[in-house]
């Protein structure tokens, strides 16, 4: 028994010294610095696949990520050797031919939920993350918004503004509130109105401060026949105005019905610009459009922050003898509407669309910088880019020649609209839109850095003559047709 007793205590000495042992050891390895320090992040990769463009045409994929990465794709690749983190994946549109591709951006294998154009994706260490970029082909529909108008003619909404007012003809300014069109007129001017043929109210144009001021301004033909621009007012929110009118400016325009132009809009620099015609009459027999002495063939610019207007000192001819300090510019023939584009809501930058209709043979669009004053569109010299009358020389110097035109044998009288900057057609960013009255189709233009333009129809039921156009407070953009309708332009 004490020999078995004296055993037991040796072999718990010899563990207590073996475990000191290893205490000891592991006490000689920790010099103070902790832990052992975790595995460094090993790179990942990421998988993009694209899929859905005709044979030939170049997809336009770019991959933001950490560190300022940035890689742009033009074909299906996988990315190594990735620093772990966030990347956004973005497909833009392509146009091949005059047809536009949209990509869906999407998760590979179903996971998540597909994005228009857009896609944030988590590249893990040592992982693969998978996208795809699926193509389709953009195509477009018109939705009915309103009907049983008269003639309508042009369609605005004031800033921030959710309600749509549509100008018709005869002499009446319509609300269209939720969807429903008002039967009872925001104004009605239709007894101080000649209208008929390419006379009557024409458009109206809210002040940039309508929310505070209520102030609006209407382009009509009067009873004299003369051009017409008048200041109304309505209280904020309010479905009707008050009838009570403030002269702006009259222009003469005797002799012929016809080219009374008829549009006015604020620019991107607060001021007022109105779209004259040359007076009528085949050629423009007095010379209106050239003549600098007259308002007639001309895009004015006013200064309407008090009345009576002022000219703005920066206007080109201000102080010049013989020549009219409201003109900006000149050398139209009937601009039937002009769009001021400001790329990303900034004035500067902004672009001037002109659409000017033909004498007998050629309509054109025209585009210049939105600051460049003084401009001569061509008119009577030249039709489109083609010398008027066509078997006479002309000089082509000096002039601002279109952007685009295009001949009779595809219509008659050009109606121009607006460059699309909404939110539910993110991919028709910058396509200026425009139809032809006779025609009916429907067609955008594009340009690229270099001035240089494409045109594109698209295939969308022809709602009859093509009036006008109009925009709402969001960008979107609207048709109207002389059989008294209003449509939206939607994704089919």
């Amino acid at each position: 028994m004490a020999l078995s007793f004296v055993a037991r205590l040796r072999r718990a000495a010899a563990r207590a010294a073996a475990l000191g042992a290893l205490l000891a050891l592991a006490s000689a390895c920790d010099d103070g610095r902790g832990d052992p320090p975790p595995l460094a992040p090993q790179p990942g990769a990421l998988d993009v696949a694209v899929s859905g463009l005709p044979g030939g045409a170049t997809p336009n994929v770019t991959v933001l990520g950490p560190g300022g990465f940035s890689r742009t794709l033009t074909a299906s690749q996988t990315l190594e050797q990735l620093a772990p983190g966030p990347y956004t994946v973005t497909a833009a549109p392509v146009t091949v031919g005059e047809s536009v591709y949209r990509a869906t951006v999407a998760a590979a294998g179903g996971s998540g939920t597909p994005s228009a154009g857009a896609l944030a994706v988590q590249v893990r260490s040592g992982a693969t993350a998978a996208v795809t970029a699926t193509y389709s082909l953009l195509q477009l529909a018109l939705e009915l918004v309103a009907s049983g108008l008269s003639n309508p003619v042009h369609l605005a909404s004031p800033t921030g503004g959710a309600r749509l007012f549509v100008v018709e003809q005869p002499g009446r300014v319509r609300v269209v509130r939720n969807g429903q069109l008002l039967a009872t007129p925001f104004l009605d001017i239709a007894a101080r109105v000649r209208s008929g043929g390419e006379e009557g109210l024409l458009s109206v144009a809210f002040d940039p401060a309508f929310a505070t001021n209520g102030f609006f301004y209407v382009y009509f033909t009067n009873t004299a026949g003369d051009i017409a621009v008048e200041r109304y007012s309505a209280p904020a929110g309010a479905d009707v105005a008050s009838p009570t009118p403030t002269s702006v400016l009259t222009i003469p325009h005797p002799t012929f019905g016809n080219h009374n132009g008829g549009l006015l809009a604020f620019g991107p620099d607060g001021m007022l610009y109105l779209g004259t015609g040359d007076g009528g009459g085949g050629g423009d027999p007095f010379g209106n459009a050239r003549n600098l002495a007259s308002l007639l063939g001309k895009l004015l610019r006013l200064d309407v922050r008090t009345l009576p207007y002022t000219v703005p000192p920066t206007n080109p001819f201000v102080g010049q003898a013989g020549r009219r300090g409201e003109i900006w510019a000149y050398g139209l023939r009937n601009p039937w509407r002009f769009d001021f584009d400001t790329p990303g809501g900034a004035a500067s930058g902004a672009m001037l669309y002109v659409a000017d209709v033909g004498q007998g043979a050629w309509e054109e669009v025209n585009v210049a910088p939105a600051g460049s004053g003084g401009l001569n569109y061509g008119w009577n010299t030249m039709e489109g880019t083609h010398c008027y009358p066509a078997d006479v020389a002309c000089n082509v110097a000096g002039l601002h020649l279109p952007a685009i035109e295009y001949d009779h044998g595809q219509g008659c009288s050009i109606t121009g609209g607006y460059v699309y900057r909404g939110a539910a057609l993110p991919e028709l960013a910058g396509h200026y839109f425009y139809s032809d009255y006779c025609g009916g189709w429907l067609a955008s233009m594009t340009g690229n850095a270099a001035g240089n333009y494409t045109t594109r129809r698209w295939d969308v039921p022809n709602v009859g003559n093509v009036t006008s156009f109009g925009e709402d407070a969001a960008g979107e953009l609207y048709l109207l047709s002389a059989a008294g309708t209003v449509h939206r332009l939607v994704r089919r």
